[in-house]
C-alpha cells in the first residue's frame, strides 16, 4: 500500500480524490433536507450548507498546499 502513496499524493489525483469525497458528502448531508418541509428544511439547508462550506474550504486548502510542494513532497 505504501509502495501506491506517492502516486495518489499528487496534486491532480487529490483533486479528484476531494472532488469524489465532496460528491458523496454533499448527497450524504443533504438526505435530511429533502425528507423534511418547512422550517426544519431550512435549518438542515443551512446546516448542509455551513458543513459543505467547511469541507470545501479544507480540501482545497489540502490540494494547494500539496501542489504547492509545502505537504507530501
Amino acid at each position: 500500500m505504501l509502495a501506491y502513496l506517492p502516486f495518489l499524493i499528487s496534486a491532480n489525483s487529490l483533486g479528484v480524490i476531494c472532488m469524489l469525497i465532496f460528491l458523496a458528502s454533499t448527497i450524504i448531508f443533504t438526505i435530511p433536507m429533502f425528507a423534511t418541509r418547512g422550517g426544519t428544511q431550512v435549518a438542515w439547508t443551512g446546516v448542509a450548507g455551513f458543513l459543505l462550506t467547511v469541507e470545501l474550504a479544507v480540501m482545497v486548502t489540502l490540494v494547494v498546499l500539496v501542489s504547492r510542494g509545502d505537504i507530501w513532497q
